[in-house]
């Protein structure tokens, strides 16, 4: 998989995978040291106005590429520009969303207005897949995060998931009961299950999802040995069943001692109708 990071949130995140093999990655920025350097520009509008073609050194088609950005950022401006121009691959965006309490007006609504384009994509079909993520959320669920370090470890947080899920998708379960997501759930987050404490933490806080999917990572020794693990998931995972939501998973070998769960919540709705609801007086 190709990982593109535009801004600095995105190339800080991509920086990330690269400690991977299954990913090649390139960051897209204005300063010198990212690997394709474009000319800084004043405003949103100006990046989604003058972003330049970038087609000569993303000479690559028919790939999996995933591109990660926060619309807050300026230059979050131009990625629909970037979109255009490698729509010859298969097009998945990681889409960060910052603590947005003390951002600016102006930010605010740029950082709306990407979110729900690229939502709005994602549900046309124009991208395999996008997956919300709030950093709010996020640093909740990891628990105290230290000054020093932050957003490297909210950035590890979020590889670490995406990364085990897609090892997860493009192997063969033990055991399972998978169901496709409804093609028009292109707009999904992540989550972590602890295992012993059966608590969820999800990296958005998604409405009306159509789909959840977990993934358990189970080690060897627990597949043999452990006679209760099968039921204790299996009642989990029928607990979590409710109207209008498909509910599956998966049980997968691991080297790892420790049992984790990784799971995907898949929606068909661009969450913002649901603030537009929110916000309308109907007596």
């Amino acid at each position: 998989m190709i990982i593109l990071g535009l801004g600095t949130p995105g190339t800080n995140v991509a920086q990330v995978f690269s400690k991977y093999p299954q990913y090649t990655t390139y960051s897209i920025d204005t300063h010198k040291s990212a690997d394709i350097t474009i000319k800084q520009r004043n405003s949103h509008e100006e990046y989604d106005k003058h972003f330049p073609s970038l087609k000569r050194k993303l000479n690559f088609a028919d790939e999996e590429v995933c591109i990660v950005v926060c619309g807050v950022s300026q230059i979050s401006g131009g990625v629909l520009r970037l979109l255009e121009q490698i729509k010859n691959n298969r097009l998945t965006v990681l889409y960060i969303q910052p603590d947005l309490t003390l951002a600016s007006e102006v930010q605010k609504k740029q950082e709306r207005v990407v979110r729900n384009v690229l939502q709005e994509y994602a549900r046309s079909g124009l991208l395999e897949r996008i997956y919300l993520v709030d950093n709010v959320l996020l640093e909740r669920g990891i628990g105290d995060v230290p000054i020093r370090g932050y957003y490297n470890i909210l950035n590890q947080a979020i590889v670490n998931t995406l990364h085990m899920v897609n090892v997860f998708m493009n192997s063969a379960p033990v055991i399972g009961n998978f169901i496709e997501p409804a093609s028009v759930s292109r707009i999904a987050t992540l989550g972590i299950l602890d295992v012993d404490e059966e608590k969820e933490k999800w990296f958005y806080s998604l409405t009306r999802p159509r789909d959840v999917v977990y993934y358990y990572g189970i080690g060897d020794e627990d597949l043999k040995q452990d006679g209760s693990l099968f039921r204790k998931i299996t009642d989990y995972v029928k607990a979590q069943v409710a109207d209008d939501v498909n509910i599956s998973y998966g049980v997968f070998e691991t080297s790892y001692d420790q049992k984790y769960c990784y799971c995907i919540k898949y929606s068909s709705m661009v969450q913002s109708f649901i603030e537009l609801l929110d916000d309308q007086d109907i007596g």
